[in-house]
């Protein structure tokens, strides 16, 4: 196990919160042990939220933020909004405003509500954010966390962090940024965090069905939203980053952007990532060129360096059957698990169909997605910053494995990706950001496997 992965479990036990940790915080504070923007809970200090991408899942992690400073009795308030487009900025600015201005958890004035290619850069270096929800499309994570940690931000940063080889190296580079400057790293990986899911785990890891021979996951769901082309006609980059699920340099395509959750749990399970992949995947259903280069379906065999193999099926059907789950096989039974955030269920049998234990998710079970923000604040506010950047990374390139190895045909094997060029962005896109001028962004082909190359 990777020291990152023991310390992410380690965390997992809360430390109690008590003037005693307030006291010794502050003490820090005052030995400058703390960056400028690392603000932990010294005193009555606030801490100061800030979103860039103001989409549902960006509004949604903002409200489960603030949530999780509620309970957590933390003084906290949102304080700024970016996204690339000002509506986006002015609707969940007000959507927010309404939810939580009368818990007196919302401060965004006009001079912190940022849009365009730029918000994200204005927001990060603004003094009066402290921590930073990035829910921007996957391609442009690598972005937006590297301004956050340079500006001594907190970071709590959506799946997938990463879409090549080229975002996975810098996401992890600002990692050892943030490492080294005392700040947080949360991901959206929100089951590692549900008590259910963890348990499932937990029990797979202590031998409840034996040894694993051999896991099956699937995400197998429809179709998703397009935004149209916009009036007026939006420019090829608005629209790309409008309608970003359909580009695979923005979305990392189906597989990483959606299906992540199901094959993180095998690396959460195997403690470990595929050796290799062999996979197929096309597109059959989603063929109009609205939808971009993405695929709409992924067949994948992951194998691990014990020998074990991982199968994989994703796909975005229209009317088709659903089937969301993840099923493990061992030398003693099966543990079969359905992914439901805050109710996920799982149940484990002997091959001759004995119940050995189950779950159903019912009890003792609590709410994922505010309890990875709970990690996050407690971590800042007890002085011991979550970092977890590794593990989310390594998910995220597990799923880029894949891709490729269904883009072209081949077996590929993990090393070679991490070791590989591959950056999908267009030109004028580089670690600093979009340039000045025109940005070179073709409508990008179809993969076509046996003759396309990494």
């Amino acid at each position: 196990m990777s020291e990152s992965k023991n310390s992410a479990i380690s965390r997992r036990s809360f430390v109690k919160q008590g003037s005693a940790g307030l006291a010794a915080t502050a003490a820090a504070a005052n030995l400058g042990l703390l960056t400028t923007g690392a603000y932990a809970q010294a005193g009555n200090q606030e801490l100061r939220l800030g979103v860039v991408g103001a989409g549902g899942r960006g509004s949604g992690a903002v409200g489960n933020c603030l949530q999780a400073a509620e309970e957590l009795g933390i003084p906290m308030k949102l304080t700024a909004v970016a996204d690339l487009a000002p509506e986006r900025v002015a609707d969940s600015t007000k959507a927010l405003g309404e939810a939580w201005g009368p818990k007196n958890r919302f401060d965004v004035k006009p001079d912190r509500q940022f849009s365009g290619m730029d918000a994200y850069k204005k927001l990060c270096s603004n003094p009066d954010v402290d921590v930073v929800v990035q829910a921007t499309p996957p391609g442009l994570r690598y972005l937006t966390l590297r301004e956050a940690v340079n500006n001594g931000k907190h970071s709590f940063v959506e799946k997938p962090v990463c879409v090549d080889a080229d975002t996975y190296h810098h996401v992890l580079a600002s990692g050892n940024i943030a490492k080294n400057k005392g700040l947080a790293i949360v991901s959206g990986t929100q089951y590692r965090r549900e008590n259910s899911y963890k348990d499932a785990i937990d029990q797979l890891q202590n031998g409840i069905i034996g040894d694993i021979m051999a896991s099956y996951q699937y995400y197998c769901g429809g179709t998703l939203w397009h935004r149209g082309k916009g009036t007026p006609p939006w420019t090829p980059m608005e629209y790309q980053m409008r309608n970003w699920l359909y580009f695979t340099w923005l979305s990392g395509d189906l597989i990483a952007e959606q299906s992540i959750h199901n094959i993180d749990a095998i690396n959460w399970s195997m403690d470990a990532n595929p050796v290799k992949a062999y996979a197929s995947g096309g597109r059959i259903s989603r063929t109009d060129a609205a939808f971009g280069n993405v695929y709409d379906h992924f067949d994948v065999h992951f194998e691990y360096a014990n020998g074990i193999r991982s199968s994989f099926m994703g796909r975005q059907y229209q009317g088709a059957t659903n089937k969301v789950e993840n099923r493990w096989v061992g030398t003693k039974g099966e543990l079969y698990l359905k992914p439901n955030p805050g109710r996920t269920a799982w149940i484990a049998k002997t091959h001759d169909g004995q119940i050995v234990k189950r779950n159903t998710g019912r009890r003792g079970n609590n709410q994922p997605y505010v309890e990875e923000h709970k990690e996050l604040l407690k971590g800042i506010v007890d002085g011991k910053p979550v970092m977890e950047i590794q593990e989310v990374a390594d998910s995220s390139m597990t799923c880029i494995l894949g891709r490729e190895a269904a883009y072209s045909g081949k077996e590929l094997t993990f090393d070679y990706l991490v070791k590989s060029n591959l950056k999908l962005r267009p030109g004028g896109i580089d670690a600093n950001g979009p340039q000045p001028g025109p940005v070179n962004l073709p409508f990008p082909d179809v993969r076509r496997p046996g003759s396309y190359k990494i």
